[in-house]
């Protein structure tokens, strides 16, 4: 098995949640969002995505595989959304 990190990013104030994954992957990875070849639209329904942040009220877990990552998004005690990524480059 490969090596794998785990990195935690809160996303900023007025980021849509597909924002945030898409900043939160580039960060793990140690990238520009800019520079990754990994588009967030080719795998994930990005509308969808954002709604699951609509006026941060997140009551579940999601997880996904993006980019040699796992992303798992899950809430805070007021509903905000914390995405954990686990880099496994």
């Amino acid at each position: 098995m490969g090596h794998t990190e785990e990195f935690y990013y809160e996303p900023e104030a007025g980021d849509t949640l597909s924002v945030a994954v898409v900043s939160a992957i580039a960060a793990a990875h140690d990238e520009e969002i800019i520079d990754q070849e990994w588009r967030i639209s080719d795998d994930i329904n990005t509308d969808a995505l954002d709604a699951l942040f609509q006026d941060h009220n997140l009551k579940m877990t999601l997880q996904f595989e993006a980019d040699t990552t796992t992303a798992t998004i899950i809430a805070d005690k007021n509903g905000n959304p914390i995405i954990k990524i686990e880099s496994h480059r």
